[in-house]
């Protein structure tokens, strides 16, 4: 699901917003040297955004549910993703792209499971 940003600048400063009900509990930066496929799984626990800050990256989304549709679209700078648990996020990222990740719970490597093939 697409994520309004809300942009706000004065003569200081520019500063964007995305508001969403998840209560944070981990931030990371991404920033990617070569072009790449990312994600390709799925959360039990874990409900993520994606904010792109700079560059751009082709998304494709899908229920963990038996015969759900597959959602694409793109993320471009200044756009964000909310990505709930029990969906399967993979990203194609181009060169350059620097992307903020904002999740529900700390990282949980058991709770990173791959998507079925």
């Amino acid at each position: 699901m697409r994520i309004p940003v809300t942009r706000h600048e004065d003569k200081r400063r520019i500063l964007i917003e995305y508001n969403h009900e998840i209560p944070f509990k981990r931030n990371k930066v991404m920033e990617i040297k070569e072009k790449s496929i990312l994600g390709d799984h799925y959360h039990l626990e874990n409900d993520s955004m994606f904010y792109v800050l700079r560059g751009k990256t082709r998304y494709t989304l899908k229920s963990i549910k038996p015969n759900s549709e597959e959602t694409f679209g793109w993320l471009y700078e200044g756009e964000c993703l909310y990505v709930p648990r029990g969906i399967i996020h993979t990203f194609e990222v181009w060169p350059q792209t620097i992307m903020l990740e904002s999740a529900s719970e700390p990282f949980n490597p058991n709770d990173e499971i791959q998507a079925p093939k």
